[in-house]
């Protein structure tokens, strides 16, 4: 018999590789790999699901807030037009305490630097 088998069948075999025995020790089955795989997916999906939910809780708190800055902006606007229509002319010269007023005979206006108006009482 040959004296090399011998001392292989007695101790480790020393041509073998490393990576072999990893190889033959790390071993998925098909059911495993596919088990794995399955999760991953369902993993993805839910987090993808969560993504999509921030995101659609954020754009309608945004178009909650656009739909509040238009109704404030539109309020804005009566508020301008009751202030312009206040302060008109006609509603001013219409208004019954003026027209309760005296109306002076005959005025006369001191003009300063063209600017400003006074009115001077006659003596």
């Amino acid at each position: 018999m040959n004296p090399n088998i011998i001392v292989m069948k007695k101790w480790k075999i020393p041509f073998f590789s490393e990576r072999k025995t990893t190889r033959e020790n790390y071993k998925m089955s098909f059911t495993k790999t596919y088990i794995l795989t399955i999760s991953m997916i369902w993993f993805l999906w839910i987090y993808y699901v969560w993504t999509l939910n921030v995101n659609a809780t954020k754009w309608y708190q945004i178009r909650n807030l656009e739909i509040e800055r238009r109704n404030l902006a539109f309020e804005e606007n009566l508020l301008n037009m009751k202030i312009a229509e206040v302060q008109s002319l006609s509603n001013i010269s219409e208004d019954k305490t003026i027209n309760a007023m005296e109306t002076i005979d005959n005025p006369n206006y001191l003009v300063l630097k063209d600017v400003n108006l006074a009115y001077i009482a006659n003596k």
